[in-house]
């Protein structure tokens, strides 16, 4: 192994690099607030805020130095649609159970407009996921287990958003319950997703599903730039702070991770092609 190599993976220094990646995350973080914190419209703290884990991940990458495993797109990549799967089936059992209500047009349109809804959706989940599963994710798993890693980057992810969700910019307090629930279950998923294919491609479409499809209940843009939901009856069943999401992912993430840790994997934790070999994968 390549001694530039070594020194971005070398254990002692990743207190260094943990330091620079949270010291560049918070510093975005709250630049962001501060700038919108009289504005009436708060969509641009969103977009800042989404990115502050990538600004803390570059910034450990080079000056740490550490790595981003970035991987390559494989067949993993459809996992990401699982969430959408899984919620998809609980709205629907909802809508039998009288817990919400499905408009089967709205649905049919929301579903062929999928794809360019994820896309797009993808593109600022990407902000978020290089941070994660991209930096952090990796250096955990380098020297922590499946669980630990996955209680670490959980309890992280939830602190990230609850500032905003207590200012009353995100979600609503009421669902911090079943929004906490949904937290764990996502982050069991997609760890299993990014130890599995050893990249960081993956964890952004499954990120962006599930904000373009599950947290909308299933939305669709008419022309006229109204959004329709095809699954409706309140926050708390639908959306990413309703109940039937977070119990549908969670289900999903518990089975994912009792098949990942009972069946082996040659390659567990972060791909050694990321680290810097000759494919090139090493951010």
């Amino acid at each position: 192994m390549a001694r530039s190599t070594l020194k971005r993976t070398d254990p002692k220094r990743d207190a260094r690099r943990l330091v620079l990646y949270f010291g560049g995350l918070i510093v975005v973080y709250a630049a962001a607030v501060a700038m919108f914190w009289g504005a009436e419209d708060k969509n641009g703290v969103f977009l800042l805020v989404m990115f502050a884990p990538t600004v803390g991940a570059l910034l450990a990458r080079f000056a740490g130095p550490g790595v981003i495993q970035w991987g390559r797109p494989t067949w993993w990549i459809l996992a990401g649609l699982i969430p959408a799967a899984a919620a998809l089936v609980a709205y629907s059992l909802g809508s039998l159970l009288g817990l919400d209500t499905v408009d089967a047009q709205t649905l049919v349109k929301a579903l062929a407009a999928s794809p360019l809804a994820i896309l797009t959706a993808s593109l600022s989940a990407a902000g978020e996921e290089i941070g994660w599963r991209g930096f952090l994710w990796p250096l955990l798993r380098r020297r922590r287990s499946f669980l630990f890693s996955s209680l670490v980057i959980a309890v992280i992810w939830w602190v990230y958003h609850v500032p905003l969700i207590l200012l009353g910019w995100y979600g609503t307090r009421s669902g911090i319950l079943a929004f906490t629930v949904a937290i764990v279950g996502i982050t069991l998923l997609l760890g299993v997703i990014t130890d599995r294919s050893r990249s960081v491609w993956p964890s952004i479409l499954t990120h962006g599903v599930w904000n373009a499809l599950v947290a909308t209940g299933f939305a669709v843009t008419t022309a006229s730039g109204d959004k329709l939901e095809a699954f409706t009856g309140g926050t708390t069943w639908v959306g990413e702070f309703g109940w039937l999401a977070a119990l549908s992912v969670l289900v999903a993430g518990i089975v994912a991770t009792v098949w990942h840790l009972r069946v082996p994997s040659s390659h567990r934790g972060p791909a050694r092609s990321s680290l810097g070999d000759a494919a090139g994968n090493e951010g």
